[in-house]
């Protein structure tokens, strides 16, 4: 019998978002734009292209420069790590590796969430960024390489994510999803299922 496979989205899953709390930052002090208008800006300029690798991640901090002279992006580049914390998730990881192969898809940047997956890179079956794939979800591509990483014959594939656009697509490719909510009842359904395949 194969092992279950459980894909986990990185943001809102194992780490925290870096928004709202991330622009709230950058749009405070002296910045003239709001907190609102840089996100929304960000959404329609750039973000698919950051995602996707498009574009370089110094793009992103020359675009947010450019946003508002009262901007301090050298400050607002310091302090990315502190908004990509660890979610009690995280810490379940190696626990779950007993049980599962764990595989990580995420929409984001490799310099940002890789470092902080070290720990628990030695628990994970497969890293999929979306800056490295070349395409970000909910685009049936990078679920297709996702897929690919696993045993042939692997079944009983969860995937995990906090966006429901995201679910849709991986329902398409037959796989059981997961909403995971901010108060993390999710993570105690996923060490159900794994109780059960024991």
């Amino acid at each position: 019998m194969s092992r279950p496979q459980l894909v986990l989205d990185v943001g809102g899953v194992l780490l925290t978002n870096f928004t709202p709390e991330f622009w709230e930052e950058v749009a405070a002090d002296r910045a003239t734009v709001s907190f609102d208008t840089l996100r929304t800006a960000f959404k329609r300029d750039i973000r698919e292209d950051l995602w996707t690798g498009r574009i370089e991640e110094g793009a992103f901090w020359e675009w947010l420069g450019q946003q508002d002279a009262g901007l301090d992006v050298h400050l607002a580049r310091a302090g990315m790590a502190k908004h990509l914390k660890q979610l009690p998730a995280f810490h379940r990881i190696p626990a779950w590796s007993e049980f599962a192969d764990i595989h990580l898809l995420s929409n984001h940047r490799h310099e940002w969430i890789a470092p902080l997956l070290e720990p628990i890179r030695s628990h994970i079956a497969s890293v999929t960024i979306s800056s490295e794939a070349g395409c970000c979800k909910p685009d049936l591509s990078i679920y297709r390489m996702v897929r690919s990483r696993m045993q042939q014959a692997a079944a009983n594939i969860l995937f995990v994510d906090d966006a429901e656009r995201n679910l849709r697509a991986a329902r398409e490719l037959e796989w059981e999803t997961l909403l995971a909510d901010r108060d993390g009842a999710w993570v105690e359904q996923v060490e159900a299922r794994l109780r059960a395949v024991i």
